[in-house]
């Protein structure tokens, strides 16, 4: 919108202008033109391009024609030049208003799901539904409003900072020991704290952990065995959506929780609940914020 504001404005002083310098040379005509022509170019570079993904009526599954729209666009581009993406879910005007809402959101989470096995991370993608709201098409195309639309937002370039070369670290000894940032917590805490475990991720819409989250499992494995006596309750959170119908969060909590026993934790020590949406931490303003949100927590239960 602000682009499209800016070039409105651009194109208005460009009339201006050229009525203005009329009579002078034409040096300074070409000069004036080129300068627009160059910021004309450079507002329109930065349009965001939309891309819509149409569902069959009353369903949340991608059709073989939105399948092949995704796997396209990504054979296009690559995703680690993707920053964040925006998915927003619609309905027709078909049923009531709570159905649509519910349905909206399953349709935008099947695409970030998708979407998320292209190699963007899930945390990255922030998903919203508008129910009926919103009707984009109407008359005899109205049946494309059951749709999702997505944006792609991509990293701006850097340049290369300059190496700064840092005194040398003495090393550690072989017999000093680094405690994790897990085993800090357990060591100070007391009965009923809580701490939300960093670099648990999971696949959109899914309780399959990412690969990053392994090194984060391990640690909490090895704590336990360091602390025999130690009892833990594993509590799921996600973030932008009011409703769990699938209890994603329960089954995310699950998840750890099996991986744990899977490593000789036993089963009485352990317990696992899915809070849903019941306990944010912050407003989920941007990613940041919707990342502290979707979280896994561990609470002391026993020392």
């Amino acid at each position: 919108m602000r682009s499209f504001l800016l070039k409105e404005h651009l194109t208005q002083y460009f009339l201006t202008s050229m009525s203005y310098i009329k009579s002078n040379s034409l040096k300074m005509k070409t000069s004036f033109i080129v300068l627009f022509v160059f910021c004309y170019s450079v507002c329109s570079s930065q349009q965001k391009k939309q891309y819509e993904l149409f569902f069959d009526s009353g369903k949340d599954i991608l059709t073989e024609s939105s399948i092949k729209t995704i796997d396209s666009l990504f054979n296009k581009i690559k995703p680690e030049k993707i920053s964040s993406v925006k998915i927003y879910g619609y309905c027709d005007s078909i049923g009531n208003k709570e159905y649509n809402n519910k349905l909206s959101i399953k349709r935008a989470q099947k695409a970030k799901a998708y979407i998320s096995e292209k190699g963007i991370l899930s945390d990255s993608i922030f998903i919203k539904g508008y129910g009926k709201t919103n009707q984009k098409y109407k008359s005899i195309k109205w049946d494309k409003n059951r749709r999702v639309s997505f944006e792609l937002y991509f990293k701006k370039k850097t340049t290369p900072k300059k190496t700064v070369i840092e005194k040398p670290i003495e090393k550690i000894k072989p017999t000093d020991t680094i405690k994790t940032e897990i085993e800090n917590f357990v060591t100070n805490s007391e009965i009923g704290d809580k701490m939300a475990l960093k670099n648990i991720t999971f696949y959109g819409g899914t309780d399959k952990p990412m690969t990053i989250s392994f090194k984060t499992l391990e640690e909490l494995v090895n704590t336990l065995k360091d602390n025999p006596t130690l009892e833990i309750a594993i509590e799921g959170h996600i973030c932008c959506s009011t409703t769990d119908e699938d209890d994603l969060s329960g089954r995310r909590a699950k998840t750890v929780y099996n991986y744990l026993i899977g490593f000789g934790i036993a089963k009485k020590r352990l317990s696992f609940k899915g809070f849903g949406h019941t306990q944010p931490l912050t407003e989920e303003r941007n990613s940041e914020e919707q990342q502290m949100n979707r979280r896994v927590e561990i609470r002391i239960l026993k020392k």
